[in-house]
């Protein structure tokens, strides 16, 4: 075998390598991006979670109001039926 024949053999198999090392970085720059993207989504959504707790508690906070208007508006009511029915005797 020439030493020409072992040098392009040796090239073409560097060549091959190189060929593999950029297929293996571009996986490794895809993956990498998605594991971006995944966690920026993340971010996103616990934001988003916040955000519904913090309006859930509003929401429970004015139920609670109105609950409580509610219950002395029945008070009164019955208040007022309890003289009106005294005064209709």
């Amino acid at each position: 075998m020439s030493e020409a024949s072992k040098v392009e053999q040796a090239i073409s198999r560097f060549e091959t390598a190189l060929h593999k090392l950029e297929t293996s970085m571009v996986k490794i720059h895809e993956k990498g991006s998605q594991l971006t993207t995944s966690q920026g989504e993340a971010d996103a959504l616990r934001a988003e979670q916040k955000k519904l707790s913090e309006e859930l508690n509003a929401v429970r906070g004015k139920a609670e109001e109105l609950a409580d208007v509610n219950r002395r508006a029945v008070s009164r009511v019955d208040s007022a039926m309890t003289r009106i029915n005294k005064v209709l005797g």
